[in-house]
């Protein structure tokens, strides 16, 4: 089984829903139930759609130039985004999520499906214009960042989202940090940018996880021989919010470095227990309870189907 910090959170949620998302739903699978809930589950709500948008363009445009010393203007980055954020809108508004022979791997870097277009039919104009605003302003706050910037300049190199896998208690652990900076006399940084309008919730579990799998997986052959020195502990982790201009730094103690291993177990033991010693195909949505908040089955991709096999319905 392949565990990540996203997964447990989709658990601890609903159950039923990790189901759909980790279980049921299949790219390849023949059977349509199965590739409809694949397909559900590449629906965004337009808020984490336009957090991608800026995680894409940084990983993609901004991080080069600074791996190869060349300047990025605050310009080209907001052009960059801009432009994908209007071609994956007009791809949206298509939504051909229902079409025979659908296939979103062929569709290329415009592919969007919006929550909003299976559920309603609409996009709220009121919230594409305050996407468009945020998305400008993550760029301006993070062009403000000088520390950061001089601090990833310095690196030996930057690597943007990489893979990362090592095993813990029986399972995969997964984790995908949004860049790493090596550097030749320090320790790794960390970062992970955050695209929230409000920033308040501190995300040192999710970048201390990102530090226990930099730490213990087998290491990409880009990356340097010193990480294999390196604890834990010695990693710096920047959780970096792009609406709010703040840049929260962390170090791990070795408490939270215990409680980051033992929120993995803990998680990892509530799907075993829920799963019941049921293979994964002869699992069934029945056997995983719905959510109880009425606000989480409303913003859930796979309502639809849910409601249809089993007859729950909204609660409420």
């Amino acid at each position: 089984m392949i565990w990540s910090v996203s997964e447990s959170r989709t658990f601890k949620r609903c159950e039923r829903q990790w189901y759909y998302k980790s279980v049921l739903g299949n790219a390849i699978a023949k059977d349509p139930i199965r590739h409809k809930v694949y397909l559900l589950g590449k629906l965004q709500s337009i808020s984490a759609w336009r957090g991608q948008v800026v995680d894409t363009v940084i990983s993609e445009v901004l991080v080069p130039t600074l791996k190869s010393r060349q300047p990025c203007t605050i310009l080209n980055a907001k052009k960059a985004a801009l432009q994908m954020f209007e071609r994956q809108l007009a791809f949206a508004r298509t939504h051909p999520l229902n079409s025979p022979n659908f296939s979103p791997t062929k569709c290329g870097s415009n592919f969007l499906l919006l929550h909003c277009m299976e559920y309603t039919g609409t996009i709220p104009d009121n919230e594409i214009s305050e996407a468009r605003d945020e998305i400008e302003r993550a760029f301006d706050n993070l062009f403000a960042m000088g520390d950061l910037f001089v601090r990833l300049q310095k690196a030996r190199t930057l690597i943007p989202q990489r893979a990362l896998c090592f095993p813990h208690t029986g399972v995969t652990v997964r984790a995908v940090p949004d860049l790493i900076a090596f550097y030749d006399d320090a320790p790794p940084l960390i970062v992970d940018w955050k695209v929230h309008a409000f920033g308040h919730r501190e995300a040192w579990l999710q970048l201390g996880i990102y530090s226990l799998a930099l730490t213990r997986c087998n290491p990409h052959k880009d990356f340097p021989r010193s990480l294999a020195n390196c604890q834990i502990t010695d990693v710096f982790l920047n959780e970096v919010q792009l609406l709010t201009g703040r840049i929260r730094e962390y170090r791990l103690s070795e408490e939270e470095a215990v409680r980051a291993e033992n929120y993995i177990a803990e998680s990892v033991t509530q799907i075993a227990l829920s799963m019941n010693g049921v293979p994964k195909t002869e699992l069934q949505a029945k056997d995983f309870p719905p959510a109880f908040s009425p606000d989480t089955c409303q913003r859930c991709s796979y309502r639809r189907i849910c409601w249809e096999e089993t007859d729950d319905g909204p609660r409420d």
